[in-house]
């Protein structure tokens, strides 16, 4: 059975503030799960609903599970009491956040950094996780006022990314002295940039993207190296922060 103080802290990491002093967070549903279960991340517990092991991929993720963590069984009703989504698909696990550090990281020769800065949407920063992921990205950076990347909506969103490559929480001016370390050209994204299929990426880049509607903050702008932009021949004026990040990283990684 699940204790009192368990169950306390399944809640309590729901929130930010719980997530940051405790070091832990929520992975729920299976996919987002299986990815944990096999990453190096330590878990400290899992709660599974007795309906997993209806499918053989249900009692394989349990079995994986218990190899690693104690897990406890509940009724799926009591699963989804506890759960920080709205289908835990019969599984929720507590497990402690990675650290990653930029002065830990040494970029390949040739590297692309993914800087988010002020996206607030939990799915569309999970999406953005998940687009660094796919196109080999070093680290993904996140600027203050970010949603934090340990929300379990981000971590879902994902759908297991969150465990292949650093996530960095940095203020602009270490972010920006470890960029200038390494020799990274940081190029930044407007509707009156120039087209980013003009231009030839340099061996290591760093995109940013900005607020969902407010895009980059000033102290950003005089920082790029070059102002870029993804030309529309249709009447709509902009594009999902998400959509935009995986049109330009497909483009400056080719």
């Amino acid at each position: 059975m699940l204790s009192r103080a368990q169950s306390k802290l399944i809640h309590a990491l729901q929130q930010r503030k719980g997530r940051e002093t405790k070091g832990l967070f929520l992975a729920e549903g299976i996919r987002v799960v299986e990815e944990l279960a096999a990453s190096p991340i330590d878990l400290d517990f899992a709660l599974v609903a007795t309906s997993l092991e209806d499918s053989e991929r249900g009692a394989r993720l349990k079995r994986a599970l218990a190899a690693r963590c104690t897990v406890h069984e509940t009724s799926d009703h009591d699963l989804n009491a506890q759960s920080a989504t709205e289908q835990p698909q019969g599984v929720l696990v507590v497990a402690r956040v990675p650290s990653a550090d930029l002065k830990t990281i040494e970029p390949p020769s040739r590297s692309a950094v993914l800087i988010v800065d002020a996206v607030q949407d939990p799915g569309n920063l999970g999406t953005l996780i998940r687009i660094a992921d796919a196109f080999a990205s070093t680290a993904i950076a996140l600027l203050p006022g970010t949603v934090d990347p340990w929300n379990a909506k981000v971590v879902r969103a994902s759908a297991g990314s969150t465990f292949h490559l650093p996530i960095v929480q940095s203020g602009l001016e270490p972010l920006f002295e470890w960029l200038g370390t390494h020799e990274y050209e940081v190029w930044g994204t407007d509707t009156n940039g120039r087209d980013v299929g003009s231009l030839k990426a340099p061996s290591r880049i760093a995109l940013v993207v900005g607020n969902e509607g407010a895009g980059l903050r000033p102290e950003l702008n005089e920082r790029l190296t070059q102002v870029v932009s993804i030309p529309m021949q249709g009447r709509a004026e902009s594009l999902n922060v998400a959509v935009a990040a995986g049109i330009l990283m497909y483009q400056i990684t080719r």
